[in-house]
């Protein structure tokens, strides 16, 4: 009788590959930062992160993200529109994030603000097509609109930034943050080389940078194994009893309506 209720509890356990195993969906702008932009380098960039906790103060994560980049350039004389360029692209990143003050302080789970660093390395896939601006007319072919240039391709990333988490829930929580790409390739923006209306060719300089904010809710799929420091179990505690106030509550409230039914 007591090895058929312990077998059945650990038979309903999550495996352990859950523990500490967090998603997170992201929404945020893009900020293009290429030689081709002078106005409209903002954009609406969307994603997700799985990320898991690999001990009390680092996490390992992988995350996809996406939207489109755009730029307008203007002639330098005058300030008229000489083209622009827009981006479809897709970048997959690994790499992880460390919380200080789990160090500094201790590891507390239910901590208000936790802020983090973030490093990480991937691959960007990019679609890119730029666009003759009021300048075409230096090139009869050409009209205002026509296409000037067409790129694709993936190229390897660097990124790194900063982030900070609220905590909501024991399982829900919200975060803000701010990464910056280093891709390497120049070609984000179709704009690796172009013509000169008075003949020959002029390079760029090389990399497109570009950086995203956004905002992420949180889900936790399974608490961590890890205990938070001997220091924060009252506060622990006290953070974390309304929540199970309410669920007693409610509990409490369903078997009250179930022996009213039998009655």
């Amino acid at each position: 009788m007591i090895i058929l209720p312990e077998s059945e509890a650990q038979r309903r356990r999550k495996p352990r590959i859950w523990e500490g195993f967090s998603v997170t969906g992201r929404a945020g702008a893009n900020y293009f930062y290429g030689d081709f932009v002078d106005e409209g380098r903002t954009h609406i960039t969307l994603g997700a992160v799985a990320e898991k906790e690999l001990n009390t103060y680092l996490s390992g994560r992988v995350s996809i993200m996406g939207g489109k980049m755009s730029g307008v350039q203007f002639a330098a004389d005058d300030g008229v529109k000489n083209a622009w360029f827009d981006n479809a692209y897709t970048e997959l990143n690994f790499g992880a994030s460390f919380r200080p003050l789990n160090i500094l302080l201790g590891y507390f789970k239910q901590r208000s603000f936790n802020p983090y660093v973030i490093g990480q390395v991937g691959a960007l896939y990019y679609n890119a097509t730029k666009y003759w601006g009021v300048y075409s007319n230096g090139f009869p072919d050409f009209e205002y609109g026509d296409v000037w240039n067409e790129a694709s391709g993936v190229t390897a990333t660097v990124s790194g930034g900063l982030g900070i988490s609220y905590w909501i829930s024991s399982q829900l929580s919200i975060n803000l943050e701010a990464i910056g790409t280093v891709p390497f390739s120049d070609e984000l923006d179709a704009h690796k080389e172009y013509e000169l209306p008075g003949g020959g060719v002029k390079q760029t300089e090389s990399n497109d940078f570009y950086y995203t904010t956004s905002v992420g809710v949180t889900f936790l799929i399974d608490d961590s194994r890890w205990k938070n420091a001997p220091k924060y179990n009252r506060k622990a505690y006290l953070k974390t009893r309304s929540q199970y106030k309410k669920s007693s509550k409610k509990n409490i409230k369903s078997i009250n309506k179930k022996r009213r039914k039998r009655r």
